[in-house]
């Protein structure tokens, strides 16, 4: 089911509202309004008079985002040595505080990244809002069941016009919003925000300029303001008075451009783009354009509008709308403008807490299955480093155990190789008697042991078994014992011969080292 967004543009004489509809792919404008305010309206009559709008339009929303006179707030230009938004929120109000008119704790904060400078730092433009302006607002709205989830200048929507219309609008550009009682400028440089200012002049004043020179009412003056045309010989007399109020405007935006050392030709506006009600003033982009010296383009004028596109047959409506469709679009970028929420108002409503809940138990739900995938991983990796150990362990056993092998077999292999190695083996040092009994090695050495008596003073320190000889070495007490040996093992029937290989005294002095060799008696039909 999409979401419905509801953008609320208050100014000084009218709240508009525009709501779009977002899905999973794609954003719709689905209805918006338009209801008069009297003018210095308090929050209660700005609330009434907005859930009034909603309810007659039928544009109940799941979210709020509110947009306040840029002409309200504070604005500065500010630069820092870093561009984390983490690290600028955390010393903006202290690079705030020396400029402000009001204490820092009667203001709320907020910044917009903008350019990044040649010398490494980070250009934001920073602004103040009195808090005692915003929280009564949110106060009176939240009583009647709305809960902004965004509180933004209506200057601030200029940032997000400017990124719509940015492949058709050239790199050096001022956008102008022209309201009712002020005007909101945007400069752009080589298509990165600059500079943000408000004006003291809209169509309001400009109204009052026109009847002061005419001796008219303001009211009739702001009737005919629409309708004035540059044509020729149309109302020379009005025609004037618009080119009297335009040239105090055109005065305001030169010395705004000087503020943002845009006054170079280099850098100088190539066009000026008009929004807001002002805009629709007839003749005005004419006026502005002979004033300022540049193009000057509308709204209205663009052939691709984006999401301004969908007004479709009221397409004239766009630029009175324009601030509350930004809104509504738009995500919630620093670079698409401001954010004042109060912390204290952040309070959702219950579908939108659902969704919010909804979204934090996808994200730890993530956040366990990477853990679990991380310990499973971790657990795989190590479980695997060990089993290479073990392998490598083997395949050294295997070597030293049979350093002679040439074979390739594989690792499963080894125990068969080394059992059938062990089969020849004692095979190898079998000895067989007259009665064709097979001896193992550790039979034969009980066989010769038991034939030397435990009174003889011999110790035996090799044994070799080869199917033709045995020959064996060790120590005895003296030369006698020696061949007392001998001759007890010739006595043997297992042997045919027995022979003192020899024969010596032992190097530390302390008895005889020997050697002997037995000739293994041959059986019938046993190769040599």
């Amino acid at each position: 089911m999409p979401e419905k967004i509801l953008g609320i543009d208050i100014g000084s004489g009218h709240i508009k509202v525009v709501q779009v509809s977002r899905g999973l792919r794609a954003s719709q404008m689905t209805g918006y309004g338009s209801a008069t305010l009297p003018e210095n309206a308090d929050p209660q009559l700005v609330a009434t008079t907005l859930t009034g709008l909603i309810s007659e339009e039928n544009l109940e929303s799941d979210r709020y985002r509110v947009a306040l006179p840029t002409n309200e707030t504070f604005l500065r230009r500010l630069s820092f040595p870093f561009s984390a938004p983490r690290k600028i929120s955390q010393v903006i109000n202290f690079e705030m505080e020396p400029g402000l008119p009001l204490p820092l704790d009667a203001v709320r904060v907020d910044f917009v990244i903008t350019e990044s400078l040649p010398d490494g730092t980070q250009g934001v433009i920073a602004a103040a809002f009195p808090k005692s302006v915003l929280d009564s607002l949110l106060s009176a709205l939240q009583e009647v069941g709305i809960q902004p989830e965004m509180v933004d200048l209506d200057g601030g929507n200029l940032f997000y016009i400017a990124s719509q219309f940015k492949q058709q609008l050239p790199e050096k550009l001022a956008i102008l919003d022209i309201g009712n009682r002020k005007t909101d400028l945007l400069y752009q440089n080589r298509g990165k925000d600059v500079y943000l200012r408000s004006l003291n002049m809209g169509c309001g004043q400009m109204s009052w300029n026109i009847a002061e020179k005419l001796g008219i009412s303001v009211d009739e003056a702001a009737e005919k303001v629409f309708s004035v045309t540059s044509a020729e010989g149309a109302n020379p007399p009005l025609q004037s008075a618009l080119e009297g109020a335009v040239e105090l405007l055109a005065q305001q935006i030169e010395l705004s451009l000087l503020a943002a050392n845009a006054q170079d030709r280099e850098v100088r506006p190539e066009l000026m783009l008009l929004s807001g009600g002002g805009s629709l003033i007839k003749g005005l982009p004419e006026a502005l354009e002979k004033a300022l010296g540049m193009k000057v383009l509308c709204l209205t004028d663009m052939e691709n509008m984006g999401f301004l596109d969908q007004f479709g047959e009221h397409r004239a409506d766009v630029p009175v709308f324009s601030v509350a469709a930004g809104l509504a679009f738009k995500g919630t970028s620093r670079r698409l403008g401001f954010n004042f929420q109060a912390e204290e108002a952040q309070g959702l409503n219950p579908l939108i807490k659902w969704r919010h809940q909804l979204s934090y138990g996808a994200v730890a739900c993530a956040l366990v299955a990477f853990a679990w995938l991380g310990s499973t991983g971790i657990d795989i990796y190590t479980k695997t480093q060990r089993l290479a150990r073990i392998d490598k362990s083997i395949d050294e056993v295997f070597q030293r155990t049979l350093p002679d092998f040439k074979g390739s077999v594989r690792r499963e292999q080894y125990a068969s190789v080394v059992r059938n190695k062990i089969n020849e083996l004692n095979e190898s040092v079998a000895l067989f008697g007259a009665e064709a009994r097979q001896y193992s090695s550790a039979e034969l050495l009980r066989v010769i042991s038991s034939a030397i008596p435990k009174e003889l003073d011999v110790t035996l320190s090799l044994l070799s078994v080869d199917n033709e000889r045995v020959r064996m070495s060790g120590r005895a007490d003296a030369f006698n014992t020696v061949d007392g040996v001998k001759n007890r093992l010739a006595a043997l029937k297992d042997f045919e011969e027995v022979t003192i290989t020899g024969a010596k005294a032992a190097t530390d002095g302390k008895g005889v080292q020997f050697g002997l060799e037995l000739l293994r008696q041959q059986l019938a039909g046993e190769g040599s």
